[in-house]
Parts: structure tokens; sequence; C-alpha cells
């Protein structure tokens, strides 16, 4: 009898345990992503200023179309001997900025107007559109004590997933970033950093 109801004790006592156990176990909560969907130009904006800040190379590159090209100002394709880099020149200029130990801190806001959708002619991709960010103010702190300041218009065009090329047709991809210079002053000539220069810089080029 008491062998029989020490056995009984036990099992009661295992069954207690695993019942604790499940009643520890917590159901993880989703990780919530600070970036927008993609299915808006506006939210690849949100989130290239975001990869900026946050320094996330990954999340920058998510935004580029596999044809994506950055296009230099005149003056700095005279410099760096080419008038635009391709995604992958791009990807890796910037990666070298945002990873660069010499930068301790970015800055970023980027004030934009509407959609232009009358670039929808013969050679842009079907279902595309411009938007220019008039109002540029990229900071990036060196811990040498230098700041670099970007104030240049950019121009971002961006077209619809493609089904053919395996992407979503609901999300929204940046093709071409065109670096705009901003009109100098009459009787000024100041060379001022810009966009195109900074990436050049860190990646590497002139």
């Amino acid at each position: 009898m008491k062998a029989w109801l020490g056995r009984v004790i036990l099992l009661l006592s295992i069954t207690a345990v695993f019942t604790s156990c499940d009643e520890d176990v917590e159901t993880p909560e989703p990780i919530h992503s600070p970036y927008a969907p993609p299915t808006a130009p506006e939210s690849l904006i949100t989130n290239l200023q975001l990869s900026y800040r946050r320094r996330e190379i990954k999340e920058y590159a998510k935004l580029l179309a596999p044809e994506f090209v950055f296009k230099f100002q005149p003056i700095d394709a005279n410099d760096i001997g080419t008038d635009h880099w391709t995604r992958d020149q791009d990807s890796t200029g910037t990666r070298a900025l945002l990873t660069a130990t010499l930068v301790s801190e970015i800055r970023i806001s980027l004030l934009y107007g509407p959609r232009d959708t009358t670039i929808n002619f013969h050679g842009t991709p079907l279902d595309s559109l411009k938007i220019r960010v008039i109002n540029t103010d990229l900071q990036v702190d060196q811990t040498d004590g230098i700041t670099w300041l970007i104030t240049d218009r950019q121009d971002f065009f961006f077209r619809l997933g493609k089904a053919e090329n395996g992407e979503d047709p609901t999300d929204w991809f940046i093709y071409e970033w065109d670096d705009v210079p901003l009109t100098a002053r009459p009787g000024f000539s100041v060379i001022r950093p810009t966009w195109g220069r900074l990436k050049s810089l860190y990646g590497g080029g002139s």
C-alpha cells in the first residue's frame, strides 16, 4: 500500500512540474519593425531616412530596384570619372558611409514635394513617378570634429514591383536617384559638399 501511494505521489509531482513549466512558457510578441511597408513611394523616403539614422545598410538596400542608378552632379562626375553608380556601387559606397567608425552620428531630414506622374513616357518604367526632395538636411558628424552638411535637392524616381522579377506588384522601388545641384546666386561660386561626393568619399572614390 505504501509503495503504491508513493508511486501516485511521485506521478502527481512530475505532472505538476510539467504543468508549471507549460504555464511559464509565454508566446513571444511579434517583433515590430520601425520601417514602413514599401507600399507607397513616400514610405520609401521615410525608410531611407530611418536607415541612415539607424545606419542599417540592409534596410537601405531593400529600397533599390535591381536596375537602380545614382546620378552624380556634373561637378562630381568630372572628378569621380563617372556620371553614375550602379546599385552595387551605390550600396558599397553607402555601406562604407553608414558603417564607418569615423562617423559618430548621422542626422537627416528630407522635405519633399508632391508626386509627379508626367514622367510616364517612352523609356521610363510603367507605373513610375518622381518625387523631388526640395529641402535636404543631411548632417554627418565625424569623430575628428568635422560635420558634413548636405543641402542640395534630390530627385527620386519610383516604380511598382514587377512580378516577372519576383517582386510584389504592390511594393514600390527606387530605380533612379539624381543628385540635383542648387542654383548658385549670381556673383557667388561656392563649392559645397554633395550627397554624391559624400558617398564617394567614404566609398573609396576621389
